[in-house]
């Protein structure tokens, strides 16, 4: 990440000579909560009698419809800048990490009646990087275009009161890289004067996935099918010449289809699964001259 930095802040300084200051680059940071909701949607197979939470009896060997369900609120960090390289180019490049992850618990449901069947203890973080090249219709509406990549680190293990035995833990780790196409509006140019605001929406498609999971350490699921949307729109006011405070919130989806994969006489299954997070916090944006 460092070199990417590096390498952009060089290119930025090559364009920098004798351009309109109107619209100019800034920096920012911010803090705040993000809310997580993610699902999974998987036929679970029975190992031994087993009575649900919801007084039903799964006999050994039979199969179930489960949906999984965990909802969670913690802290977030972001940061990011945008350059400006001429009347017609800017880049933006945002960052995001969930700054401690909370525990909580993840239902297990069965798709009949919606019943609880069994509840996990449960974390969930994530970080992300953006890299969003702009093409100036204006300098207030803009096409972009560009990467995504995401590191999703998911963890869950069962609930001791509801536990026989041992107790096991199972991590899975997603990274995934992302081709966006959006549009975003800028009202006015940051830190300057007055009211601004922002608003940004893209669509993208994955091309690079890559999920490990501690449960099957030799399998590797890679299957790039599914979609993600993004949005973010922030409100700022400019408090002194060269820094802006803003109110800002992000929403972002991400749905991956399934994957099955053979491992000897065994079948190893990544399920359809939905990741949302909603953030919201307090900016800070400097421009100075």
């Amino acid at each position: 990440m460092k070199k990417i930095l590096i390498l952009s802040s060089i290119v930025a300084c090559s364009f920098a000579g004798n351009i309109d200051r109107n619209f100019d680059g800034y920096s920012y940071f911010a803090f705040g909560v993000e809310h997580f909701n993610y699902t999974e949607k998987f036929i679970y197979t029975v190992k031994n009698v087993f009575i649900g939470k919801n007084g039903k009896t799964y006999p050994a060997n039979s199969k179930v419809a489960v949906k999984s369900k965990l909802d969670i609120n913690q802290p977030v960090y972001l940061s990011g800048t945008l350059i400006k390289f001429n009347n017609k180019w800017d880049l933006s490049m945002d960052f995001s990490s969930t700054l401690k992850p909370n525990e909580t618990t993840e239902d297990w449901l069965d798709r009949g009646d919606d019943s609880v069947i069994t509840t996990n203890y449960a974390t969930i973080m994530s970080n992300s990087m953006k890299f969003l090249m702009h093409y100036k219709f204006t300098n207030i509406h803009r096409l972009t275009f560009g990467l995504s990549y995401y590191l999703n680190t998911f963890k869950r293990y069962n609930n001791p009161e509801d536990s026989i035995g041992e107790r096991y833990l199972v991590e899975e780790t997603t990274s995934t890289l992302v081709l966006n196409l959006g549009y975003w509006f800028e009202s006015n140019t940051a830190a300057k004067n007055g009211l601004r605001i922002k608003f940004n929406i893209e669509g993208g498609l994955p091309v690079y996935e890559n999920v490990k999971n501690t449960a099957a350490p030799s399998v590797t699921f890679d299957k790039t099918s599914g979609f993600n949307i993004s949005s973010g729109v922030s409100v700022g006011y400019t408090v002194y010449k060269g820094i802006e405070v803003d109110l800002f919130s992000n929403y972002y989806y991400m749905y991956r289809d399934g994957e099955t994969k053979k491992v000897g006489n065994s079948t190893v299954i990544w399920p359809t699964n939905i990741t949302q997070s909603l953030q919201g916090g307090l900016e800070i944006v400097w421009k100075f001259d």
